[in-house]
């Protein structure tokens, strides 16, 4: 028994030996670190040696801390199932995924931000994602990169071939040897070796990520704040062993961006040029003066011919205000003569406006310290009005005989050089904008497109269930038409807010009968306010013929349309009142309602884009946050302002103003309600074609015009429905798709109207942009009607055409 327990007493010291000695080197910590090729961060060099910018930064932590860092090299697939075995420490270049979050805990600063991009041999001609179609994309195994194509691909429905390798260096290959016809790698790779292997760019870029140091989960808490620390110490440092390193291995292609005008260096070295020579010209012209007092004369007239011929404006004046000369180009740019400015304070007052005010101070210094110059920037108004950039130089020129001081004063225009710095700027001002806004819209936009979408497609799944009901049935139907109105909504608003940001959204200024606007929007709305046992009421106090503006009626429409539905949205009680008064040359309209109100520190908030006001009703959540934001853009476009008064649980009212010049026009008074039976009940015996290259949307307008025409045909393409209208003369009417194969729809409406100009032609399209309804009717189409077609006003468009109520859906449609 003695014998035992001595055996297992050496057993447990050599034991604890070994592992001392695995995790101390002379006295060091051993910490092993997963390697792969992934230049040039960190990679295998040719003489075996573990390389890259990571090493380096890594070895400065080695020496501070007096640790031992050893790279066990492999693949990125072996460097995971490593650390997943406790067989390394710390991985590095790992983005983050909920998978890998099992089994490892990442640093919270990252090491970098990097994206996925295409590389492809310089002799390719792929230069977009559909290209890709039919193509050998290799990726590298268990890569992000290669996770995100693969959903890219899947998304654009593109069929390829994918080939998995253990790295980077492998893909590379694989593409330069023309195995495959693309490789997938991250920019940080990519850019530091594709000139290496040949490659090019293919313009293909997705998925921004950062990426981190990772450690073994819950065993190396200290490594994890060591490297931490270190990760913030490097970053914002530019002289950090990191950045340093990083510049080094990449060749010195990090952040090196070129911002100097091309321009810049020719024109510094002739204004050089020309002050040299300008200094040397007045120098000469003082010591002519001052050795030669009696050459006077002679002196001024070669002045006189010098500042004649100069090619640049140049004037000379006296110390009490007298303008002594200025030269032809002085005229010429300016338009004042010597007559027109005789003394400097004239030519303060015309060229400079006030806009100069210590003008005159400074010219007295000139005159009081001879080796002063004066140099500066200054707009000039010339005499026919326009204002341009002079840049002034001016100096002592020495003096009379009866001792006046005289300054000359030499001017070159520079108003071509500010407007492009002025551009420049704006350009700038604009890119760090729209990155500043990209990645509040990519948070927001994933949220509401994800919450949608979870709609439709969960529902649509639980309808193939045998055993529903009729009424789970309908139930769930409901739930996927709400799902699609909100997807259609976001969407609307996502081009909306879009076009407004980058400039385009185009003004389409026509005359609007406000009062039939609101009682439209009052028809509309009805049924879903009293749904909730609501009172709805609506103002219109001017006469019906003197409600007539001149206005973006559309952006109008859309301004209390959403007002209305918020409205609607937040109110669960009491009335909602819409309505306008007429202020001076403004009409001030507003919608009001008794809802759940909006805190007074959030009144302002609730403007900006996709931001909502922090109330606790579950529907404040549903949307984008952009209504409202679009409104106030639409208002502000149509020169009016926008605010809100409200008070929490009391309700909340919005009001906005839009200017008016109000006209005298007669109007014939018409009731806007029509019920769905008589929709219905007036279009019969119709022969219709549909011309629709997608069957689903075919399928749908088929089904919702069977019930009351006569013959639907369909056909695929615009070139099949010339054809076939050609040899069926008995066509009444065409639903033409705009986007089709061969020939789209605008081409074959052009053809059509050859020779037939009687038909009914009515484009469609999912499209659905500002401009579209106008460039079909260009085209030679009689309607216009926008993806997801809505029952009712496809009933009303066709009723418009061929029922016996046109007066009253014309009515009906002045919004559409």
């Amino acid at each position: 028994m003695l014998i035992k327990y001595c055996l297992m007493k050496r057993f447990l010291i050599v034991l604890i030996y070994v592992l001392l000695a695995t995790h101390y080197v002379d006295g060091q910590e051993v910490v092993r670190i997963g390697a792969f090729n992934h230049y040039p961060a960190i990679f295998k060099d040719v003489d075996g040696e573990i390389k890259g910018f990571y090493v380096d930064a890594l070895r400065e932590i080695e020496l501070k801390e007096n640790l031992k860092f050893i790279y066990v090299f492999g693949s990125w697939n072996e460097g995971l199932e490593r650390i997943k075995n406790e067989e390394i420490d710390i991985m590095v270049s790992v983005a983050y995924t909920e998978e890998r979050a099992t089994y490892m805990d990442y640093c919270s600063s990252p090491l970098l931000t990097v994206w996925g991009e295409v590389y492809v041999d310089d002799s390719s001609d792929i230069d977009g994602i559909q290209d890709l179609q039919d193509k050998r994309i290799a990726v590298m195994k268990e890569d992000i990169n290669a996770w995100c194509i693969k959903d890219l691909i899947r998304k654009f429905s593109i069929d390829c071939t994918f080939v998995e390798e253990d790295d980077f260096d492998q893909v590379f290959n694989l593409v330069a040897s023309s195995k495959v016809d693309a490789g997938v790698v991250n920019n940080t790779f990519g850019a530091g070796k594709s000139r290496e292997y040949g490659l090019r760019s293919s313009g293909i870029v997705f998925h921004p990520f950062d990426i981190f140091f990772t450690v073994k989960k819950n065993t190396h808490p200290d490594l994890l704040e060591l490297l931490n620390n270190s990760l913030q110490d490097w970053k914002y440092k530019s002289t950090s062993v990191f950045n340093t390193s990083r510049q080094k291995w990449s060749h010195g292609k990090v952040d090196s961006i070129q911002v100097s005008p091309s321009w810049l260096k020719e024109t510094t070295v002739l204004v050089i040029i020309v002050l040299i020579l300008l200094i040397l010209f007045i120098v000469l012209l003082r010591f002519k003066i001052s050795v030669a007092t009696r050459k006077v004369k002679k002196s001024e007239e070669k002045l006189s011919r010098a500042l004649i011929a100069a090619p640049f404006p140049i004037m000379i004046h006296a110390e009490d205000g007298e303008v002594i000369s200025i030269n032809e180009t002085w005229t010429e740019l300016t338009g004042y003569s010597l007559e027109d400015i005789p003394t400097f304070s004239d030519w303060k007052e015309r060229a400079f406006r006030q806009e100069r005010p210590n003008g005159k101070r400074h010219i007295d210094e000139l005159y009081l310290f001879n080796s002063k110059m004066e140099e500066g920037e200054y707009k000039v108004f010339t005499s026919w009005g326009e204002k341009v950039v002079w840049d002034f130089i001016s100096a002592p020129l020495g003096s009379f005989e009866d001792g006046r001081k005289l300054i000359i004063s030499i001017a070159k225009d520079v108003t071509e050089r500010k407007l492009n710095e002025v551009e420049l700027i704006q350009a700038k001002e604009k890119a760090e904008k729209s990155d500043a806004l990209k990645s509040a819209f990519l948070a927001n936009m994933s949220h509401e497109i994800r919450t949608p979408m979870n709609g439709i497609l969960g529902f649509a799944d639980l309808l193939k269930e045998p055993q529903l009901n009729s009424e789970e049935q309908q139930k769930y139907i409901q739930i996927i038409e709400k799902s699609g109105v909100r997807m259609l909504n976001i969407i609307n608003d996502i081009i909306d807010i879009s076009k407004i940001e980058s400039g385009l959204m185009e003004m389409n200024i026509k005359e609007s009968n406000i009062n039939k606007q609101i009682e439209y929007i009052y028809t509309f709305f009805k049924p879903e306010v009293e749904a909730k046992n609501m009172r709805f009421t609506f103002n219109t106090p001017l006469p019906l013929e003197e409600a007539i503006i001149k206005t973006d009626r559309e952006k109008l429409f859309a301004v209390l349309t959403n007002l209305v539905k918020n409205a609607i949205k937040y109110s669960e009680k009491g009335f909602i009142d819409i309505g306008y008064v007429k202020t001076g040359k403004h009409m001030e309209f507003y919608v009001k309602d008794t809802g759940i109100g909006i805190e007074k520190d959030r009144q302002q908030a609730i403007f900006k884009r996709f931001v909502q006001a922090d109330i606790s009703d579950k529907e404040a959540r549903q949307g984008a946050g952009l209504g409202l934001a679009i409104s106030k853009a639409y208002v502000e476009m149509l020169g009016g302002k926008f605010w809100v008064e409200s008070e929490i649980d009391k309700g909340s009212t919005f009001y906005f103003t839009v200017p008016c010049e109000l006209e005298l026009k007669e109007t014939t008074i018409a009731s806007t309600e029509l019920a769905d039976g008589e929709l219905d009940s007036q279009i019969r015996n119709l022969n219709i074609l549909v011309a629709e290259d997608n069957e689903e949307s075919a399928l749908l307008l088929s089904i919702l015009l069977k019930r009351n025409c006569d013959k639907i045909s369909y056909v695929k393409n615009g070139y099949e429905a010339v054809e076939f209208c050609h040899n069926n003369p008995d066509v009444d009417m065409v639903f033409m798709d705009v986007k089709m194969p061969q020939m789209d729809g605008y081409e074959a409406t052009q053809k059509l109207r050859q020779f037939n100009k009687d038909i009914v032609i009515i484009s469609q399209t999912a499209f659905g942009l500002a401009g579209d309804k106008e460039k079909a009717i260009e085209a030679g189409c009689n309607g216009y009607i926008s993806k997801p077609i809505n029952k009712r006003e496809l009933m009303i468009l066709i009723e418009r055409y061929f029922g016996h109520k046109k007066e009253l859906h014309s009515e009906l449609v002045e919004n559409d």
